[in-house]
């Protein structure tokens, strides 16, 4: 969910807020890379979430994911 939401930092601020933390478990993570076709469609290749939010700019969404990540 983190890696859709990445371009927007109220969403992840809302998404790894303490009042959520009963969900996370480190059996499923939050932060995960996903594989996403080449244009040509051959090959794949792999963008995390952060990587997300760093291509739109969103500066606070990588702190929020960085300290979400240093707190679990």
């Amino acid at each position: 969910m983190a890696s859709i939401l990445a371009f927007d930092s109220g969403s992840i601020d809302a998404l790894l807020n303490e009042s959520n933390e009963e969900y996370f478990n480190e059996t499923y993570p939050i932060i995960f890379k996903n594989k996403i076709p080449k244009k040509q469609g051959k090959d794949y290749y792999y963008r995390s979430a952060i990587q997300n939010a760093l291509r739109n700019n969103q500066i606070r969404s990588v702190n929020l994911m960085i300290a979400y990540i240093v707190k679990y």
